[in-house]
């Protein structure tokens, strides 16, 4: 099974909008329509059999209809993950409201919401979620992150979830440190319940094979997905780029889907 652990679409009517705005945010092309049918085709492609949609909504008051709309969507090839905001007042109740219908897991995204992931007003996130579902979430910084800019997602905060919720299942995103290699080998690499992800937009090649290879060694391949961040990396080029590295079959197979399969339970 192929498994991409990261990827983002959005109802038809404001898709459009939502990718231009991506767009000129981070400055990568699309490789893809970010909608349900554009994911699906990307995906038939690229022979990924299932993708993990990540929920974002930038305000509290959007959290509620976001999620309602990424319950609507679960089918076998897509498999959302809910939205949360540090500022939606019930982020308990609402964590269990996706449990009960059928949602998987939690992203979070501190940098787009600027807050700590390690401040206590997520900690009933993290205890309602306990072992039953899956947080992925945002590690690193942003290429365009000012100099002086508060860094929300640094990897030593991502840390302090893992240690403070040991029964927490974690996939610190963007191989656990987005432009911070050195932050994330340092504080989350080796970690036993965190996972990272091989999202690298707008290309995984930007990461040089020997520090790819090393990062995954020194981690542990069973503790490594495949993402890419679907509209602005391409799932083809990203799966290539790993099925070249000097890693057996075997890892390679359990990055490009199996590690996921069984941490999140597909």
């Amino acid at each position: 099974m192929r498994v991409d652990v990261h990827t983002h679409v959005w109802p038809d009517k404001i898709a459009e909008a939502v990718l231009q705005s991506m767009v000129d945010l981070f400055g990568y092309a699309a490789v893809g329509i970010n909608t349900v049918d554009g994911i699906k085709a990307h995906m038939r492609e690229a022979g990924v059999d299932k993708s993990i949609v990540l929920g974002v909504a930038m305000r509290a008051d959007q959290v509620r209809r976001t999620n309602d709309w990424l319950i609507s969507i679960q089918d076998e090839m897509l498999v959302p993950f809910g939205a949360i905001h540090p500022g939606f007042e019930d982020k308990a109740g609402e964590v269990r409201r996706l449990r009960e219908n059928g949602i998987k897991g939690i992203k979070l995204h501190p940098m787009m919401n600027s807050f700590n992931p390690d401040s206590p007003e997520m900690f009933p996130v993290y205890e309602e979620m306990g072992d039953s579902m899956v947080l992925e979430i945002h590690s690193g910084r942003f290429a365009h992150t000012p100099k002086g800019e508060p860094i929300f997602a640094a990897p030593e905060r991502i840390a302090n979830v893992a240690r403070q919720f040991p029964r927490l299942r974690i996939v610190a995103l963007h191989l656990g440190g987005f432009y911070m290699l050195d932050e994330a080998e340092r504080y989350l690499l080796g970690k036993e319940n965190v996972l990272i992800d091989t999202t690298w937009p707008p290309s995984l090649r930007e990461v040089a094979a020997e520090t790819l290879t090393r990062i995954i060694e020194k981690h542990g391949s069973h503790k490594v997905c495949f993402g890419t961040d679907f509209p602005l990396a391409s799932m083809t080029a990203d799966s290539e780029y790993l099925l070249s590295l000097p890693l057996s079959d075997g890892d390679k197979e359990r990055i490009l889907g199996e590690n996921a399969r069984e941490f999140i339970g597909l």
